[in-house]
Formats: structure tokens, C-alpha cells, sequence
């Protein structure tokens, strides 16, 4: 069911709630004494509803924190909440022929646009080029990846990537690099050790320089820090006989501000005319896009067998009232009593027993986060990647609480529906016979 569908279902439900509590006051009072009529079965039934709730309530919560911890980990990875390129770096395979050529200028005005300025934590430009890494000394050699990168900016925006020795490029020399893991093993490179590289420039021919190792790091995703090298920009960009970026990473400092900002920053690209396209994170980063489709499908199939599990419950639990209550129906049908009265006291029924269920479920839930909270869970690393992570459950979603509570109220209302109207139409001269 869509939101917008829940929405509607709901309001309909609350407005029946209120009409009867305003005008069928003892309609509603006899529903919910209806509810300790049959203590065992309205427990089994409630537990069967909590469980389900609790489920809902802490797997929505477990994937909550596994999104916030992914994106948190995916922005921080030097790809930051906005990326502007060239409109011509997703059409051609030959990227220098599509750098961004005046880049201080563009930093320098979108700095002085204040309604851009006052969001943007950091803005950097960063130069993507590829080519061969050799040690000399230990006669090893290697393809890289390598990132040109304004130092200071990066150390918020690589924040997640581990030192495993060294330092970072906040306070170097022009002529020093950081290595990723995998690939300081595959030269046997270390601390302080001279690397050459060799690369094809912008102009077609051949760009060399020795660097040295500043530091090594591991951003646990075993692909990337297999080629992974970092250069301070004005470097790459003298290897690569170019003054442009391929990209610039905007940084923002609250993750809310992004849909507003980014329809003011293309806003004002149009104004200007700027050959620039945007592209947010989510965007670029296809491994987030994966795992958020395989776990909200499992989040989308656990909530459909809890919903299927309520009705089933409800139904039964209605229909054997029905039976039970047949002499008593029909009684109150022959004192006067219309059917629809009939209908809106069954659908009460399964509707208080909802929302007993919902509110269970929502206090069950926060109850067993809280210990689970307490330590968090110990995750192993995900597909790709080196470093696991420990898990919690977030409890501070309000989608989480409307679906935690509104799901049982909406499913049992809606269980209730064929009892009621079955029991509405029961023939007062037949059901009297029964016994």
C-alpha cells in the first residue's frame, strides 16, 4: 500500500473512531469491553501482533542505522552530498578532454553566493588520472588510480579512510602521496619510500614524477584501495600539464539542506550558463543504490507477512465471535438495534484491538532496542569491503513509528470488514434457533 493510500485508510479510520465516541458513545464503550470478553484469545491475538510489530520495529530500525552508517561512509569517501562535472565527462572515455578549466574562478563565485556559501561545510576540486606506479628499489611495479585533492578540504571529506601508517596530506610537500593498502603491498612500498610515476597527460604525451610515500590508508572497500593513490592537486596537475579538475565535491553541513540546495545551485548555473552538470551521491554511488534495494525489499516482504498474519488472526478471532455471539446479535438486532450499529461494533472491535497491538508493539520495540543498544551488533564487513562495523538500532524515525503502530491498526481494520458486515446480516428469526 502507498503512502498516500495509508494516509486516506487512516484518516477514514480515525473519523470512524471519532464519529462513534461522539455519536454512539455506548457502541463504542461495548467494543471495547468486547475485548475482555475472551482474555486468552484477545492475548494470543495481541502477542501474535506484538511479535510481528517488534520485528517491523527493530529490522526498520536495524536498516535505518545500515543506510545512515553507508551514506555517512559513501559521502565521506571523497564523494561529498554534490559533485559538479563537465556535461561531456559521462559521454566520452577520454576525461581530459572534459575537465572543468577554470576551477579557482567557480570556487571563488560560488563561494560568494550567500545563500550557497552559508550551507557548504567544504567545497574542493579534486583530478581523477590513471597510469603505472613502480618502487625502484624492490623492482616492483603496478597500475593506480590516482586523486589529485586540495589537502586541507580532505580531511572531512576522506574523514571515514583509516591511517595505517604515516599521515595524511594536510601538511606536506608538493612531492609526497598517500597509498592505498592493497597497493602499498603490491609494491612492498612503506613510510618514506620514493615511488615513480608515470602517466599520459592531457596533451597525449608522457608525464613522470617521483613522489614520496607520506602515509598509507584503508578505506576498507578492497577494490578501491587495491590502485588507490592520493596527490595534493597542484601535483596532478603539473604531472598531468593541465590547470583544470575533473570534479568539484560540495560538502554540505546539514544533510536536509541537499533537495533545496541543489535546486538553487542548478538554479544558478542556468542563470549563469555554465557548462556544468550536478550529480548528488546517491547518484554516483551505485553500491548504496544495491544495498538499499535488497534490504527494503526484505523490509517490504517482512511487513507483508505481518500484515498477512494480523488478518488471518483478526478474521479468525472475529469469526469466532460471530458464532459465539449469535443469540446476543440477534437480540440486540430485535430490541432495535440497525445493522449498521452491528457493523460499526465489530469494526471498533478489530480496530481498538489494532491499536492495542500497535501501541504494544511500539513499547516492545523501544524496550528490546534499547538492550540491543546497550552493546550494538557486531556486523561482518559487507560485500567489497575489508572493515565490519558495529550495528544499532535507530529509534528516531517517524516513518518507523507510523509504520510500527499504524500497520496493525490499518490491518486489523481492515480484517474486521467482512466479519462486520457478515454479522450485520445475520437473519434475526434463523439465529434465534441457534443455540
Amino acid at each position: 500500500m502507498s503512502a498516500t493510500a495509508s494516509l486516506i485508510v487512516t484518516a477514514l479510520i480515525a473519523s470512524l473512531v471519532v464519529y462513534c465516541m461522539l455519536c454512539s458513545w455506548q457502541i463504542t464503550q461495548f467494543a471495547l469491553l468486547n475485548l475482555f470478553r475472551h482474555k486468552r484469545r484477545s492475548f494470543s491475538t495481541l502477542t501474535a501482533m506484538v511479535i510481528g510489530g517488534v520485528a517491523i520495529f527493530t529490522w526498520g530500525g536495524f536498516i535505518d542505522y545500515a543506510f545512515w552508517i553507508l551514506k555517512e561512509q559513501t559521502i565521506r569517501m571523497n564523494v561529498g552530498h554534490l559533485q559538479l562535472y563537465h556535461p561531456l565527462w559521462f559521454q566520452t572515455s577520454n576525461k581530459t578532454l572534459s575537465l572543468i578549466k577554470d576551477y579557482p574562478t567557480l570556487k571563488a563565485q560560488i563561494e560568494n553566493q550567500p545563500e550557497l556559501a552559508e550551507k557548504i561545510a567544504t567545497l574542493s576540486g579534486q583530478l581523477a588520472f590513471t597510469g603505472v606506479i613502480s618502487h625502484y628499489e624492490n623492482e616492483t611495479s603496478g597500475y593506480f588510480s590516482a586523486l589529485g585533492i586540495e589537502p586541507v578540504p580532505a580531511l572531512k571529506l576522506g574523514s571515514f579512510e583509516k591511517m595505517l601508517s604515516g599521515s595524511d596530506l594536510s601538511r606536506i610537500k608538493k612531492e609526497e602521496i598517500t597509498l592505498g593498502s592493497g597497493l602499498a603491498a603490491t609494491l612492498n612500498a612503506h613510510y618514506a619510500d620514493w615511488l615513480d610515476l608515470m602517466v599520459v597527460n592531457s596533451s597525449g604525451g608522457q608525464g613522470a614524477l617521483s613522489l614520496k610515500v607520506r602515509g598509507i590508508f584503508s578505506s576498507g572497500m578492497k577494490d578501491y584501495d587495491d590502485v588507490a593513490i592520493k596527490v595534493p592537486l597542484v601535483t596532478a596537475q603539473r604531472i598531468m600539464g593541465t590547470q583544470g579538475v575533473s570534479k568539484v565535491i560540495i560538502l554540505l553541513k546539514n544533510d536536509a539542506d541537499l533537495p533545496a540546495f541543489r535546486a538553487r545551485l542548478q538554479q544558478w548555473i542556468e542563470e549563469k550558463n555554465l557548462p556544468l552538470t550536478i550529480r548528488s551521491w546517491k547518484d554516483v554511488s551505485l553500491f548504496y543504490q544495491q544495498v538499499e534495494g535488497l534490504l527494503s525489499g526484505i523490509y517490504f516482504f517482512i511487513r507483508a507477512i505481518v500484515a498477512l498474519m494480523v488478518i488471518f488472526m483478526i478474521s479468525n478471532a472475529m469469526a469466532m465471535n460471530i458464532v459465539e455471539r449469535t443469540r446476543e446479535i440477534t437480540t440486540l438486532r430485535a430490541i432495535g438495534l440497525r445493522p449498521a450499529h452491528i457493523t460499526r461494533l465489530f469494526l471498533l472491535e478489530g480496530i481498538f484491538i489494532g491499536g492495542l497491538g500497535g501501541m504494544g508493539s511500539l513499547l516492545a520495540g523501544f524496550a528490546l532496542a534499547g538492550l540491543v543498544n546497550l552493546q550494538g551488533i557486531a556486523m561482518p564487513p559487507s560485500p567489497g569491503q575489508t572493515h565490519g562495523y558495529i550495528a544499532f538500532i535507530k529509534t528516531d524515525s517517524p516513518e518507523l513509528y507510523a509504520a510500527t503502530f499504524f500497520l496493525p491498526v490499518l490491518t486489523a481494520a481492515l480484517a474486521a470488514i467482512l466479519p462486520a458486515i457478515r454479522a450485520s446480516r445475520l437473519n434475526i428469526a434463523d439465529a434465534f434457533k441457534y443455540s
